[in-house]
């Protein structure tokens, strides 16, 4: 598949073991992991997010009110270490940079099922997303793997009427995550304003063979890093 130059990278980064959760897991009898476990996972799963193309969508009543609306394509990817699998991601899309902003409507919205399913998202009237599924066949999962419109079962939003987006991705069984996900936010803020976000990423990734989950984070500093979206 050639690249897709529309997609610009905000940033590509390691993520970290978060030790807090890990030391509240292995009490709860989550998980057990040894040293080695954890100096292999350090420094080799990598989070990127791309900014897609950005349009301002016009709206007399949004105008009249001295707001704004934007259709923002973010594009995650996920690069697991080697002997490692992602068992579990959340996205955090934090507009509180921005004063006044608020997430109108998110894409996908939600996605459960045992097969993969195709994500067409329009903007629709009344500016909210129309997002359409569609089932894709079991033959077609493997040629269908490499478009950034194949996710995995289980995918969870919230964050509509807020200022922060959150968007949950979960494997089910033993399928690993997609490695690649297009999202789109539809966010109102006041206009002639810049559009600011900050991004943060939680995962839980399984150590092949041995059934472990270890939970990872971007690192610190990285989180409050902010980033202009508009």
């Amino acid at each position: 598949m050639p690249a897709d130059t529309s997609f610009q990278p905000l940033f590509d980064a390691e993520l970290q073991v978060d030790d807090t959760e890990l030391t509240a897991m292995v009490r709860r009898g989550e998980v057990v992991v040894d040293d080695r476990d954890v100096a292999v996972l350090r420094h080799r799963n990598r989070i990127a997010l791309a900014l897609g193309p950005t349009r301002r969508l016009h709206d007399d009543k949004a105008t009249a009110d001295h707001a704004v609306h934007w259709d923002i394509s973010l594009l995650c990817v996920l690069h697991p270490s080697p002997g490692c699998t992602f068992r579990s991601a959340r996205l955090t899309v934090d507009l509180r940079p921005t004063e006044a902003a608020v997430v109108r409507d998110m894409s996908p919205r939600e996605v459960r099922g045992e097969h993969p399913v195709e994500i067409t998202t329009t903007v629709g009237a009344g500016l909210t997303f129309s997002v359409v599924p569609a089932l894709l066949e079991v033959d077609a999962r493997r040629e269908q793997a490499t478009t950034r419109s194949v996710y995995q079962p289980t995918i969870v939003s919230s964050g509509r009427g807020f200022a922060r987006a959150f968007w949950d991705f979960r494997s089910t069984g033993r399928d690993e995550l997609q490695p690649d996900r297009e999202l789109r936010l539809l966010v109102e803020s006041p206009a002639e304003v810049p559009l600011l976000a900050r991004f943060n990423l939680t995962a839980r990734v399984s150590i092949d063979g041995a059934g472990k989950l270890v939970p990872l984070l971007r690192r610190r500093a990285e989180i409050d890093e902010t980033y202009q979206l508009a």
